[in-house]
């Protein structure tokens, strides 16, 4: 259940950044904004992003390792949305 949005508008060489990068620049800047709730809850990220095991590599660098270290001290949990028009397909024939 949503509780709370945040917008930001993407400046400059952000335009540019692939997806996956897009999506850990969103939760980054996200936890800038609500770091008092990052800190005394656990959040759950919903994507259909392979973005856990990029930030799980060893071999990162520049920008995307330091996202990986401000990232770690919060306790966020990765969850697959999974294929939402198929669930939709499903639930319409339930009905």
């Amino acid at each position: 259940m949503p509780i709370y949005f945040v917008s930001r508008t993407l400046q400059g060489a952000e335009l540019r950044y692939p997806k996956l990068e897009k999506t850990a620049l969103a939760i980054v800047v996200t936890t800038r904004l609500l770091m008092y709730y990052f800190h005394n809850f656990q959040i759950i990220v919903k994507t259909n992003l392979p973005i856990k095991q990029v930030l799980q590599k060893l071999d990162l660098a520049g920008r995307m390792m330091k996202w990986v270290i401000e990232l770690s001290e919060y306790r966020i949990i990765f969850e697959s949305i999974g294929l939402v028009k198929m669930q939709a397909l499903v639930d319409l024939w339930r009905s």
